[in-house]
């Protein structure tokens, strides 16, 4: 049934044409998606896969004429037109992260922007299921993961301001401020200290970072902060929200309190990432505290939980050298030159959560009917 109204929609963007034109470059869309709704994905997905950037924004532009002008005839049902718009868009998103595989971010970014105008024209009323709060936050994550800060930014404020306060849509939100201060100002592991930091917040500023969708608005780590602890309030069992609440309260020189929510996290989370982190995060904390054997308490279980991974590795080792027990710190240091090019959760971190974004298009497929 689906086949047909889609099929139907596209023919009735363009009537009395059919019969006298030249023959299609590219398969229609209403095609491929209704080959999508019947289970073919991945052929449908590499349809999608051969457009050019141009084909895709008129494939959709089609789309959305054909179903106003279906609308006006009286065709198809509500119910019908939501559930096209929903296949069109899990279409979208999972080409999107195909190319995104493919190490393909322009094809990514231009079929997220096709699949954004095509969610912008679901009525809210229709939504229940949340499945515009899902594209929303699959899309910040791949734009997240690409590097385009500022495009991932205003991706999830959209998703906000369509799906009220969702809790990974403020996760998001968070995640790509602090991203942001995190990249000019702010790396591991620094020179252990033995004194207190007083904390500065003009340093975490971010002032119009240069993305591919524009400029990130003047934003500071207090939003982030602001946005996580949101999230948390929505969802307490957010484990990734509250362990960059940690960080985020860390950066602010607020090393107590963030000790205290990535102490949380060791305890309750069952991620080896997540735990890897809050003690890599929590020692850092110790340092600010002017306490360097927490610190190197806190780095050694890092250590325990992520052996190869170089962050930890060198934290400890400066760490030890500062607390003046050379031949320990030696040692550490040799593991890490060792573990060099080993997975490190600290690498991927300021990458957003790459994991997470397999799991939410396979929510959008689910959703489609």
């Amino acid at each position: 049934m689906l086949a047909v109204v889609v099929l139907g929609v596209l023919a009735a963007s363009n009537p009395g044409s059919r019969r006298d034109a030249e023959p299609e470059s590219v398969e229609s869309l209403g095609a491929v998606v209704a080959q999508y709704r019947s289970g073919n994905h991945d052929s449908a997905v590499a349809a999608v896969g051969l457009w050019s950037r141009g084909e895709v924004e008129s494939q959709a532009e089609s789309l959305l004429r054909g179903l106003e002008s279906a609308a006006r005839a009286g065709t198809p049902s509500p119910i019908q037109r939501e559930e096209t718009l929903r296949a069109t868009v899990a279409l979208l998103s999972e080409a999107a992260l195909r190319a995104l595989r493919q190490a393909d971010p322009p094809r990514a970014r231009w079929e997220l922007a096709a699949a954004v105008r095509l969610v912008q024209a679901m009525r809210p009323a229709d939504d229940a299921a949340g499945f515009s709060s899902r594209f929303y936050v699959a899309a910040g994550l791949m734009l997240h993961f690409m590097g385009d800060l500022s495009g991932a930014y205003e991706m999830l404020a959209d998703g906000r301001r369509r799906a009220g306060e969702d809790a990974e849509l403020l996760l998001g939100l968070g995640a790509v401020i602090e991203t942001a201060a995190s990249l000019r100002t702010y790396d591991l592991p620094e020179t252990p200290r033995r004194q207190r930091e007083a904390p500065d917040e003009r340093r975490f500023v971010i002032e119009g970072e240069q993305g591919a969708g524009g400029r990130l608005p003047p934003t500071t780590l207090a939003d982030a902060q602001a946005a996580l602890a949101k999230a948390l309030r929505r969802d307490p069992g957010l484990v990734e929200a509250r362990l960059r609440l940690g960080r985020v309260l860390l950066l602010r020189g607020k090393p107590r309190e963030a000790l205290f929510e990535l102490e949380r996290v060791g305890r309750e989370s069952s991620d080896a990432r997540q735990r890897y982190l809050a003690s890599l995060f929590g020692g850092r904390c110790h340092e600010r505290l002017g306490d360097l054997r927490g610190a190197a308490g806190a780095y050694a279980t890092a250590v325990e939980r992520a052996p190869r991974a170089q962050s930890a590795l060198v934290a400890l080792a400066r760490t030890l050298d500062a607390l003046g027990e050379g031949a320990r710190a030696q040692e550490a240091f040799g593991v890490a030159l060792q573990a060099a090019g080993e997975p490190d959760p600290w690498l991927e971190y300021t990458k957003g959560r790459p994991d997470r974004i397999d799991t939410l298009v396979g929510e959008l497929q689910r959703l489609v009917r």
